[in-house]
């Protein structure tokens, strides 16, 4: 097991938002927190990355206990984050976002700017514009590809496909897959349920702070009710 979350509660201020949240991400799988807006699907990214520390319960990714752990430390250990405001540097070229984020890892594939070219070939072209003057979906390609550059061992996906063109989002797609064809392990958090049930392996459904549902895909897309209920569909 990669990454191990056990019965965390986390706070903003005094707001009790997360409520003993518990899950499981093996190594190489694809899994998505699914949710309504608010539900708390980004707060539990937040949780494992130490951006927002759980008052209690426990993070533990790859052996070692993050909980609380400060984020560039839980980062050098091997988890990429993705958030869902992008947060490029406006005003560096599309490179060198690329170059701020490039660590060496001992992985047998290391992921480099060529090869980053090679998947997104359109952050090539744009390589010498700067990232504030990109769309939104350029942006999110290279926000993901500035990820990348650190060679996670997982990364953390906060609601990559909002907003974006449908093309931008089967390219999103395809990239998710790929990444699951290396073996790289990917927890995904999205309200697009059908861009979410086409691409990943398992599934946890988060209601108002609550873990209320956890299964394969194939069983999610077989229990209506449960779809009805949490997912509106």
């Amino acid at each position: 097991m990669l990454l191990d979350v056990q019965g965390i509660n986390t706070y903003y201020g005094l707001s009790h938002i997360l409520f003993d949240v518990s899950l499981q991400v093996d190594r190489g799988e694809v899994v998505v927190l699914l949710g309504r807006n608010g539900a708390g699907k980004t707060t539990t990214m937040r949780s494992v990355m130490g951006l927002t520390s759980p008052k209690s319960g426990t993070v533990v990714f790859n052996g070692h206990d993050v909980t609380g752990m400060v984020p560039y430390k839980v980062a050098r250990l091997g988890i990429g984050f993705v958030p869902e405001d992008r947060r490029i540097f406006p005003d560096l070229t599309v490179r060198a976002n690329l170059e701020v984020g490039l660590r060496k890892s001992k992985r047998i594939t290391n992921w480099t700017i060529e090869r980053v070219y090679e998947i997104f070939p359109r952050l090539e072209e744009l390589a010498n514009r700067r990232g504030g003057n990109l769309s939104g979906g350029e942006q999110q390609m290279l926000t993901i590809s500035r990820t990348l550059m650190g060679n996670p061992d997982l990364i953390l996906l906060d609601e990559p496909s909002e907003g974006l063109a449908p093309i931008i989002v089967k390219v999103l797609g395809d990239f998710i897959d790929l990444l699951k064809r290396e073996g790289t392990t990917v927890l995904l958090s999205e309200q697009n349920v059908r861009f979410s049930l086409k691409h990943s392996d398992r599934a946890y459904i988060v209601d108002n702070g609550h873990i209320k549902y956890h299964g394969t895909i194939e069983e999610l897309e077989k229990n209506e009710d449960v779809k009805k209920r949490y997912l509106a569909v």
